[in-house]
């Protein structure tokens, strides 16, 4: 009599369309540091995220998957030496609130790891604002043209920024992501070689969750944050 055969491991199924959208976040204190993470999966991500909307579809993006050990170690350098006086901040107002507390620990704590991150991903844009700013000054908006340049060029990569984080999570994989080190773009932007053209949008630490079950989050429900036609005080 042949030995019986054990049953194969049922993969995790997957989440439903709601539960990824309302458990997604920016996962600080269960990144695996030590599990390597496959950059084809991080690139599988991307490919879906590519899918999202952009002005005018002109696709400006660029991403860099930083996986060099000494690369990921001189790009937390800038994350921690810009966010430092945010963090303190985040400390001081946390005194004797436990919540913030504990987001202000987490946050620290990020921080304090993130060169351990397998990847680091750096949503970049082909062009700087300045171009967005130039262009609405052309077509004749009005002055001040920023806000609506700056709108237009970050919007056109913040919606894929957050469908990446979605599309990793297909992949089993979470994300930090942080605008923080932005405080040092220039000395990020020498670690990773870009030309004066290209700006950064945000950094992603990209690793594997440790442990599953991810919540929603506490959030004010729609009813409180709603205004119909006009705004209600």
């Amino acid at each position: 009599m042949s030995a019986a055969v054990p049953d194969s491991p049922t993969p995790r199924s997957l989440p439903t369309a709601r539960e990824m959208l309302t458990t997604t976040r920016s996962v600080r204190k269960r990144l695996d540091w030590d599990r390597a993470v496959d950059t084809a999966s991080v690139e599988r991500a991307l490919d879906t995220a590519l899918q999202a909307p952009n002005g005018s579809n002109n696709q400006l993006w660029q991403w860099i998957l930083v996986t060099d050990p000494a690369l990921r170690a001189a790009l937390a350098d800038c994350y921690r030496e810009a966010a430092g006086p945010y963090l303190t901040a985040m400390r001081e107002a946390a005194d004797g609130d436990a919540r913030r507390r504990r987001l202000w620990e987490a946050s620290a704590h990020l921080a304090d790891n993130l060169h351990r991150a397998p990847v680091l991903v750096v949503p970049c844009l082909a062009v700087g604002p300045e171009d967005f700013e130039a262009r609405f000054t052309d077509l004749g908006f009005p002055d001040p043209v920023g806000h609506a340049a700056h709108s237009v060029y970050y919007g056109s990569i913040w919606p894929a920024i957050w469908s990446l984080m979605l599309a990793l999570r297909l992949e089993n994989l979470v994300s930090a992501v942080t605008t923080l080190h932005l405080g040092r773009e220039a000395d990020a932007a020498r670690v990773l070689g870009l030309p004066d053209t290209v700006r950064q949008a945000g950094l992603l630490a990209v690793a594997h969750p440790t442990g599953h079950g991810f919540r929603p989050a506490p959030r004010r429900p729609a009813a409180e944050v709603t205004h119909h036609d006009t705004w209600r005080s």
